[in-house]
Order: C-alpha cells, then structure tokens, then sequence
C-alpha cells in the first residue's frame, strides 16, 4: 500500500480481462490501468464501460487499441505492468514480448496450451529473472486469505485424516 504508484495495460478485454482488472485496481492505492487491447472494439466498450461503472475509472480512447496486433501498442504504452487475460494460445508470445520490453506481468493461466509454447514461456520466464521482472500467473487460491486458512485448518487436522481427494 506505501508502494509507488503502478500503471497497468490489459491485454484482452473479455471476462477475466476486466475481472483482473477490477482485482488490480482493488489491491491498493496509486493503481491505475492506463491502456487496453483485445481484437475485437466490443470487447473494449464493454471493457471501458465496465471499468466506469463498478471502479469510476477512464481509459483515454487513445490509450485503447484493437486487432490482432493491439497489444504490441499496449507494451509500448507507458505501463509498468501488463496484464494478461487472452485466450492462452496467445500467451506466449504476449508473455515473450512483455519480457523484452522490461514489463512486468501478470498472467493468467494456463500459460500455453502446447509443448512449444511452454518451452517459449519457460526461456522468456528466465530473461524476465535476469532482468529482475515480477512475473505472477493466476494461482488466486494460493493467495485468497480464505482459502490459505481453510488449508490451515485442514492440516491442523480440522477434518481429521484425508484418505481421499478429487478435485475438477
């Protein structure tokens, strides 16, 4: 919250990109989303209109980009951190190109959807350590306040001894 104030990009406009962009904006002062990009113009007037109605914040119609393309212009924006919430057979070379442009990222997962693309994330993941990058995937019940005391409670024995697990 004492942090420096962070100006955030969203690569791809849908659901989760305007999810994770109310998440981004509810995290702390100083936090603004600055740019968008999603391939298709509907996604972005939902995206800005949402982002009007449930947080009172404005994207700059220049700041607002479409095509296929469109997020090249987001990471060449003045953004500290770039989310991103496309489909994940576009994650990689999003991921790749966010890296060498010294952002940071959050992205959500899955990574990749194939064995190239994971290799592509995992080279990319080490230049973003080299250059000292934060790089977070969306693990959100590793972090959620509520599910790390409920797992507490359950190795404390809560519900006594697990002898069997499924999970979807």
């Amino acid at each position: 919250p004492e942090g420096q104030p962070l100006k955030a990009g969203v690569i791809g406009c849908g659901g989760r990109g305007k999810g994770a962009a109310r998440n981004f904006l509810d995290a702390g002062p100083g936090l603004s989303i600055v740019a968008a990009a999603d391939v298709f113009q509907d996604r972005i007037d939902d995206f800005r209109k949402n982002l009007k109605e449930q947080r009172n914040a404005e994207l700059d119609d220049a700041m607002c980009f479409t095509g296929l393309d469109a997020y090249k212009r987001v990471i060449e924006s003045d953004v500290d951190i770039v989310i991103l919430a496309t489909p994940p057979y576009f994650r990689p070379e999003h991921f790749q190109a966010c890296v060498e442009a010294r952002k940071h990222v959050f992205m959500e997962k899955p990574v990749a959807v194939c064995p190239a693309g994971i290799k592509m994330v995992i080279e990319a993941s080490k230049l973003a350590k080299q250059k000292n990058l934060g790089v977070v995937a969306g693990t959100q019940r590793r972090h959620q306040a509520a599910y790390i005391e409920t797992m507490k409670r359950i190795h404390d024995g809560a519900i006594g001894e697990i002898v069997s697990a499924q999970c979807y």
